[in-house]
């Protein structure tokens, strides 16, 4: 693409961002073993948070990390930490942020460390000089983990920040495989450049509909990368869309009454064969409906049954069977991210600033963080 816009920029950048962020855990790797080590994280509770976006890259590595790993945002802890946050319970806080400087994610921290009696924390952050970073530098029980500085995105919205931010939280805990997570960001890359003809194609061709609402569909770890999505293209067309999410199996619970004939639904394909079932079912069943929609499937694999089944297919890649759905959250937002920045484009809005008179920001402002005095009781 020929750059417009520092968010253009900043969505182009990942592919050399992805490679950067893994050599700087490798060059911690010793760090981050003694760390984690030091605080027997594997007999705690991991909690992910954030918010906004930051919260979405928990959403999206917590189900492929496992089920001692959760993610709150902080937008939920701040306003009700006694349903989060417990006095005797083992508790490492990994807070995401890309400036650091959110006053839910410093009130976050905060509260952990007033309610918690055993609580550590990891800080991934974009920005060195921000106050989450800053604040627990040289606290024993904090690690503070900084992404490559070009990853604190300068646009609105969060691109590459996410993307980093994803790669370390999925890294830090499997420091054993990082040649395998190494083989798999470079397949991720190898995926997109192959494919940037047909994935500008695609998107050329979805915003020529002129449609007015979008639903992305995944599973697992795709249903936060669904989330994210969403979201991107929410922020960057400044509400002039209806965005929403789910999982395919859940969209058949109500949600699905969303659909109307100026609808496109975007189907993150799992790699998993098992998952695939339950998906191809539900891309099957809408594509059979007189109902009038856009059916758009994203993959990893060659998929004839897919291809047939949606208005418009495109295959990033042929890759195995074992390898797990997280990875493909690289190429899949890549599609996500250009498409969102497009469509801002073809609305006449500046992606860097789609909200110039100020109700949304690029920090959040405007939030009040009360004084918290124990347990309050209805």
């Amino acid at each position: 693409m020929q750059t417009r816009c520092v968010t253009e920029k900043e969505i182009e950048q990942q592919k050399e961002l992805w490679p950067k962020t893994l050599e700087q855990i490798k060059n911690k790797k010793i760090e981050i073993e003694n760390f984690l080590k030091s605080i027997d994280y594997k007999n705690r509770r991991v909690v992910f948070t954030g918010a906004g976006t930051s919260e979405f890259v928990g959403n999206t590595i917590a189900p492929y990390l496992g089920t001692n790993f959760n993610s709150i945002a902080t937008t939920d802890i701040v306003s009700n930490p006694n349903n989060y946050l417990k006095k005797s319970e083992k508790l490492l806080l990994v807070s995401f942020a890309r400036s650091g400087n959110s006053p839910e994610s410093l009130a976050t921290v905060n509260l952990a460390d007033e309610i918690v009696d055993d609580i550590c924390h990891i800080l991934i952050t974009c920005n060195g000089d921000g106050k989450l970073a800053v604040n627990k530098k040289d606290d024993p029980n904090s690690l503070v983990l900084l992404m490559p500085e070009k990853s604190n995105d300068k646009g609105f919205a969060m691109t590459s920040s996410f993307t980093c931010m994803a790669l370390a939280g999925i890294t830090i805990f499997n420091l054993d495989k990082i040649e395998s997570i190494e083989k798999n960001i470079n397949y991720s890359i190898k995926a997109i450049v192959k494919n940037v003809e047909g994935i500008d194609a695609l998107i050329e061709s979805l915003i020529k509909l002129q449609t007015s609402r979008i639903v992305y569909l995944g599973s697992s770890c795709l249903k936060g990368l669904a989330e994210e999505a969403a979201l991107k293209c929410l922020e960057l067309t400044a509400g002039n869309m209806s965005l929403h999410y789910n999982s395919p199996l859940g969209f058949r619970h109500g949600p699905k009454s969303i659909v109307n004939d100026s609808t496109i639904i975007v189907m993150f394909l799992s790699n998993n064969l098992y998952t695939r079932k339950y998906e191809l079912d539900l891309l099957k069943e809408m594509y059979s409906e007189n109902k009038k929609k856009i059916l758009v499937t994203i993959d990893m694999k060659n998929c004839e049954e897919a291809m047939e089944n949606s208005h418009y297919y495109i295959s990033l890649g042929e890759i195995e069977d074992s390898i797990n759905e997280v990875f493909n959250m690289f190429p899949y937002v890549y599609f996500a991210q250009v498409f969102a920045l497009k469509k801002s484009l073809n609305y006449g809005i500046n992606p860097d600033n789609p909200c110039p008179t100020g109700e949304v920001n690029r920090v959040v402002q405007g939030v009040t963080i009360y004084e918290y005095k124990g347990e309050v009781k209805c």
